[in-house]
């Protein structure tokens, strides 16, 4: 059985995900150049129905506009509420995004957006297909070692002290 703290990275990471996965197909370029996300309301009902978990991030989002700092805001916002419909205590929540394991899994996680930018960009892919290419992806030797290499260069500059053990 997963420990509270793995359990937790889980999730956040999966919220992260999620929205990232938000921002890739709903972003729309309004004519001021401003971004915002734009999720129809055919969208927000198959969001509810398949991914209620984080259905109510979705909705902050919706006709929201979207910059780099508001991310990082609603996803932190949303899981401080929520985080998948359990509550996580505060040290919990601090705990994991200031550990290694979690900057490792967001390194790794935008890698493979980078990487198959081109390829999820041909169609619309569900989130939950999304979940599944990434941990196939993730399955890989080159990829294991580029995980290795990324928590190497992590403990170097700060040693991972907020894990518990």
């Amino acid at each position: 059985m997963a420990s509270e703290f793995d359990e937790a990275i889980m999730r956040i990471t999966q919220v992260v995900m999620f929205e990232n996965w938000l921002r890739f197909y709903f972003i729309s370029e309004e004519e001021s150049g401003k971004l915002f996300i734009r999720l129809p309301e055919k969208a927000m009902a198959q969001l509810m129905a398949r991914y209620n978990a984080f259905h109510g991030l979705a909705e902050r989002l919706n006709n929201k506009e979207i910059d780099h700092q508001t991310s990082i805001n609603e996803v932190c916002l949303f899981v401080a509420a929520s985080a998948g419909g359990r509550s996580l205590s505060e040290r919990i929540i601090s705990q994991v995004f200031d550990s290694s394991r979690f900057q490792t899994e967001l390194q790794l996680f935008s890698a493979w957006v980078r990487a198959h930018e081109e390829k999820l960009d041909e169609r619309f892919i569900e989130f939950g297909d999304w979940l599944k290419q990434y941990e196939l992806w993730k399955q890989t030797d080159e990829v294991e070692a580029y995980r290795k290499n990324i928590i190497s260069h992590f403990a170097r500059l700060v040693p991972d002290t907020t894990t518990p053990q």
